[in-house]
């Protein structure tokens, strides 16, 4: 018997990878939703939806939206009682910080910052310097923006 929760992924990856973001998003949603409904905010299902969503930004190019998902899946997941060196936690925090670097406006930018720090401190990661690399970006996005 075939899994539907690997036929719904599939699904819904393959409309995001055609180009189909909103199409994509709203499937991702509306399971999240149902997860939400039945098992609770911070429940697998639920925090497992998030993920997909943080996916599915980073795949419609909204690095951005992708951090603040990832950022969001960190917390809960701490929230939950996982420890900071645990693999989902890590990789969520990393994955927050590697989107945070494509984010192109200042503004946005600046506003994850304080989360992206805080989240580093707590989960310094496994490679050695990430959280003075986000406070160095963090301060050079509030330094005036250089005209030509």
């Amino acid at each position: 018997m075939a899994d539907p929760l690997a036929s719904t992924h599939a699904a819904i990856f393959e409309a995001a990878n055609a180009g189909r973001h909103s199409e994509a998003a709203s499937m991702a949603a509306a399971w999240e939703q149902e997860a939400l409904r039945t098992a609770g905010p911070r429940s697998d299902e639920a925090i497992h939806w998030l993920e997909v969503r943080a996916d599915l930004s980073r795949i419609a190019g909204d690095p951005a939206r992708a951090c603040e998902l990832w950022l969001a899946v960190a917390d809960a997941r701490l929230g939950n009682g996982e420890p900071a060196e645990h693999p989902e936690v890590e990789g969520a925090v990393d994955r927050a910080h590697h989107q945070w670097q494509f984010v192109a406006d200042r503004a946005r930018a600046g506003a994850l910052a304080p989360l992206l720090i805080e989240l580093r401190g707590r989960v310094p990661g496994r490679r050695p310097g990430a959280l003075e690399a986000v406070r160095r970006r963090a301060e050079l996005l509030q330094a005036p923006a250089r005209t030509r």
